[in-house]
């Protein structure tokens, strides 16, 4: 059939075109003239078939019929191309699918230049055959801006069975999708491929379902009409209805409901779309004019896809469990945990997923949370552990159990949980024995092992790996852990052989480890070998000096120079270590090598450290001892520093503040080793200080230091006299008597103590007499009774029994004690002198002259001496008292001269501005009136009244100058008056109550 084409002239195409002409005469007369003063216009060769009168059959052709079971070439070209399309597409064919072109009406033209049989692409691929070739080319049309309306269809024209006047839903609800524009012609097909219509379906492409216009947005239809015949019936008048005389583009597009009834009725506007064209043509040419390019098509929108339930209401997209576990692992590779981890979650949740994709799930969940906390395991056990189990339980026979047999283990011994890691990784081992992660698990259990100080256990663990798993990766982890192990158990010997091992089969090894070379340093130091300790401890040093840590090691080093007598090796270390970590504690005590000048550290002796002490250091040995105990209050050598300090203070006898060190020392390192030297000090420290105490009298010092330190008070015991009195001065001097004279009355309640009971005694007479206790003092006086009292101490003691008496009233015994107290003259001359002042007062009581005569200037006389001697005790009040006492006893026994002579040694003691003096004048102005001088009296009387008007005395010196001038005046008349006076002036009296005549003379009588 192919060579057939090829050998036909040009002129079939024109013989062709006639046919095509005549049978669409034949077939539609009245479209023909209905189309007549509209023009030509091209019909689509989807609608030859109809307007042939048969919709579903072929067109026979004279010249060369086609078998019956065998598509024309006609057919079969129209037929390729709606395959095309439809798997352009890639919608499935279906019943439902329309499958007949629609009827064009009777304005349809065939162009005389289209032929059926030339060899032009269609738009196809290149390798399509050469019988389906196809030109669509035709004649120009007047152009229309919009789609024109087809009209009704005639009776006599028949539909093809199930073709309705709106495309058909794609299978399962989802609608085609339109070409995108990569499937769109090229220029060079665009006349054939443009116009290729997409209604009329071939036997071959029956299956092809129509796709609907983008324009239109037609929705899936929701049913299909019962029958083709009952959904092509015409209905009347449809050209004249609305949708014909729309404006163009105004076409409303049929829902999924309306579809079945308003499809027949309504015609469908022409779209070309090339092999998914579907209604009326086009009317504008067909193709480009010559040498005209096609413009490029505009991209297209892509539709939302709908997705909608049995009874029509939408409903979100199903999910896809393969896809969203394809997006969560691919989030999982950029290492987005936190985001993985919900999307597994998500597919989690579904349901009816697979047991193998659930399995796959829930690992990839444990995966994401053993990453998301891998800096954080305590955080994240519970989870890990949970989500583990899980997977692990989900199925006990996939290839992932050991995995997570090894997690669960893992996840275990990072949390510490060290019984169930063993537990898991043990029966990982015995179930999995040959699973790479065994040796990975059992390294990691060994390493937490060791960490808990379970170094027997540990040494099991790593010794596993190094016997069963020797070509494991965790080998070489294994062999440090296991030689850690083993020299923490001081199983040297054996941790030599492993050491040896590592250094042969990883030589640099310690490069990455530097530590390793502080664990060989270690090994060698126990096993006597400090040489080549030295050497690995410098390899350490040197591969990074700068290295946080090394102080330390320094310190270490200078200290085992110094030990072997190396001291200008050590000396240069310290320095060094001094200089490169000036701030480190290391530093600190490496400054107390160089101030020591040697190693002291527990246990130390007082005795040892006061050579120390004695050598001196720059900077003074105290000042590093605070700043080393400063440094730190945990390292060895800072709590020690302490206790040195103390120890200095004492040395130093700064007593008192070595106490308080040694105190802290105790307090804060109660089972350090040196407690017992701290306790000594604190001990020999206080009976320093207070022996210093004593003999300052620093009572308060001493109170002070029994008060503060609780554990002199257990040592010392029961408190001795000495100290008792020290606290009982020391509470005297802080005010507090009630707790001094509590602690001193055990002094008095028995035999007097030979060192403190006179001092105690004195403590309580003084309290009393200061206070005017006087029955207290009766009260001490009765307690001291037998007491073998000193004189001084007997006499005050007499004495102030005497003057309580007097004070309480009890004038026989304090007469009684006056007396004696008197006589003797071993007293203190106050004693005697207050002895002889109550003597006078109680004879001035009972009114003895005499004796109150005696008293009284014997009183004068002893009081006179005590300020003489400037004694503390003189008492002027007691000599103006007698003074007056004597003036009175003189002019009551008539001894005016006396009196006088008195009165002039009391102007002594009033001076005159005092209220006492106009009263003093006005007596002496009465005595000289009483000796005869009646000018002298009246001068001192004149002289009251002038310069004390105001006093009661000025009113008396007036009446007794009044009495003056009477008295002047009877002078001349009474006899004997003249003797009278001679006798006054003369001092003579007639008085009886002094044996002796006249007075004695005293001192400064004679004036």
């Amino acid at each position: 059939m192919a060579g057939f084409f090829r050998f036909i002239p040009i002129a079939h195409f024109a013989l062709s075109a006639l046919l095509a002409l005549a049978v669409l005469a034949a077939s539609a007369p009245h479209a023909w003239a209905a189309a007549g003063p509209v023009g030509r216009q091209t019909i689509p060769f989807s609608q030859l078939n109809s307007l042939g009168g048969n919709a579903g059959a072929e067109t026979a052709w004279p010249e060369a019929a086609a078998p019956a079971e065998k598509p024309g070439v006609v057919a079969r070209a129209l037929g390729a191309a709606s395959a095309q399309a439809a798997t352009a597409g890639e919608t499935p064919s279906g019943p439902d699918s329309p499958a007949g072109p629609q009827d064009l009406g009777g304005r349809g033209v065939m162009d005389s230049r289209q032929a059926l049989r030339g060899k032009v692409n269609a738009g196809g691929p290149e390798d399509w055959p050469e019988e389906s070739g196809l030109s669509t080319t035709t004649a120009d049309v007047p152009r229309n801006t919009g789609t024109a309306a087809m009209p009704a269809p005639q009776p006599n024209a028949p539909q093809a069975p199930g073709v309705t006047g709106q495309a058909a839903p794609a299978q399962g609800g989802t609608p085609v999708q339109p070409p995108t524009p990569e499937q769109a012609p090229t220029s060079a097909q665009a006349p054939a491929a443009a116009q290729a219509p997409a209604a009329v379906q071939s036997p071959a492409s029956a299956a092809a379902p129509s796709v609907a216009p983008p324009a239109q947005a037609m929705q899936p239809t929701a049913r299909q009409a019962p029958d083709a015949t009952s959904a092509a019936a015409p209905a009347p008048g449809a050209a004249q209805g609305p949708s014909a005389a729309a404006p163009p583009g105004s076409v409303p597009a049929p829902t999924a409901a309306q579809a079945p009834e308003t499809a027949p009725s309504q015609p469908r506007a022409v779209r070309n779309e090339g092999r998914q064209a579907s209604g009326a043509a086009a009317p504008g040419t067909v193709g480009l004019p010559l040498g005209e390019k096609a413009a490029p098509p505009e991209p297209e929108k892509p539709r939302e896809v709908i997705y909608v339930d049995e009874q029509g209401n939408p409903v979100p997209k199903p999910p896809e469990p393969d896809k969203m576990f394809a997006a969560a692992e691919a989030l999982m590779d950029e290492g987005k945990y936190d985001e993985a981890l919900p999307a597994f979650e998500a597919i989690r949740q579904l349901p009816n997923i697979s047991p193998e994709l659930l399995e796959r799930v829930l690992y990839r969940i444990s995966d994401c949370l053993w990453a998301r906390y891998a800096d954080n395991p305590l955080a994240g056990f519970e989870p890990i552990v949970s989500s583990t189990n899980e997977a692990m339980n989900a199925n006990l026979r996939s290839p992932r159990v050991p995995d997570a047999l090894l997690r669960l283990g893992l996840a275990n011994a990072n949390v510490g949980n060290l019984g169930e890691a063993q537990g898991y990784i043990i029966a990982l081992l015995r179930r999995f024995p040959d699973y790479p992660g065994v040796a990975q698990g059992l390294t990691a259990l060994g390493e937490a092992q060791l960490k808990n100080g379970l170094n027997a256990e540990a040494e099991q663990s790593f010794g596993i790996v190094l016997d069963k798993y020797p070509e494991s990766s965790q080998l070489q982890a294994a062999s440090v852990g296991l030689a850690r192990a083993l020299v923490n158990q001081d199983k040297h010997d054996r941790a030599q052989v492993i050491l040896d091992f590592i250094s042969k089969r990883w030589p640099r090894y310690y490069i990455e480890d530097p530590e390793f070379l502080l664990l060989q340093a270690g090994n060698d130091e126990k096993m006597g070998r400090p040489d080549a300790a030295m050497d690995l401890n410098w390899l350490y040093i040197n591969l990074d000096p700068k290295r946080q840590g090394n102080d330390s090691l320094l310190l270490r080093m200078g200290d085992t120079y110094l030990r072997q007598g190396n001291k200008q090796a050590a000396e240069f270390i310290y320095n060094d270590l001094v200089r490169d970590f000036p701030d480190s504690p290391a530093a600190v005590t490496a400054r107390l090598r160089l101030a020591e000048k040697g190693i002291y550290e527990s246990p130390i002796t007082y005795d040892e450290m006061t050579r120390v002490f004695a050598r001196g250091s720059e900077p003074p040995l105290w000042q590093v001892y605070s700043d080393l105990a400063a440094s730190s209050d945990t390292t060895p050598e800072a709590v020690l520093a302490r206790l040195k300090q103390a120890m200095w203070l004492y040395w130093d006898r700064q007593y008192p503040e070595a106490m308080g060190k040694a105190a802290d020392f105790i307090d804060a390192y109660p089972e350090h080793r040196d407690v017992p030297q701290a306790r000594e000090l604190l001990w020999q420290a206080f009976n320093k200080e207070l022996a210093n105490s004593l003999a300052e009298q620093n009572y308060g010092r001493i109170l002070l230091l029994w008060n503060g330190f609780p554990l002199v008070r257990e040592r010392y015991g029961e408190v001795d006299p000495r100290l008792r009195y020290a606290l009982a001065q020391g509470w005297l001097e802080r005010g507090n008597e009630d707790k001094a004279f509590g602690l001193m009355a055990d002094f008095l309640k028995g035999p007097m103590d030979p060192d403190y009971g006179e001092a105690a005694f004195s403590q309580f007479f003084n309290h009393y007499l200061k206070n005017g206790a006087w029955d207290k003092i009766l009260d001490l006086g009765k307690l001291v009774e037998g007491w073998n009292l000193q004189p001084q101490l007997r006499n005050q003691l007499d004495y102030a029994l005497a003057l309580s008496s007097q004070n309480l009233n009890l004038g026989a015994p304090a007469l009684a004690m006056w007396r004696k107290l008197a006589e003797r003259t071993d007293i203190p001359l106050y004693q005697q002198a207050y002895a002889t002042y109550f003597l006078a007062r109680d004879a001035e009581a009972r009114k003895d002259i005499r004796n109150a005569y005696e008293t009284n200037r014997r009183v004068i006389e002893l009081f006179t001496r005590l300020q003489d001697e400037r004694s503390d005790k003189a008492d002027p009040q007691r000599i103006k008292e007698a003074t007056a006492a004597l003036m009175d006893i003189c002019e009551v026994g008539n001894r005016i001269p006396e009196a006088l002579q008195w009165v002039e040694r009391y102007n002594a003691y009033v001076p005159q501005d005092s209220e006492e003096y106009p009263g003093l004048r006005f007596r002496e102005a009465r005595l000289y009136r009483k000796l005869g001088d009646a000018s002298r009296a009246e001068a001192l009387l004149e002289d009251i009244v002038r310069r004390f008007p105001d006093s009661p005395f000025a009113q008396a010196a007036a009446a007794e100058l009044r009495t003056f001038e009477v008295s002047r005046d009877l002078q001349r008349f009474m006899p004997g008056q003249a003797k009278e006076q001679k006798q006054a002036s003369e001092g003579t009296t007639d008085g009886t109550w002094s044996s002796s005549g006249p007075a004695r003379p005293q001192e400064g009588e004679n004036r």
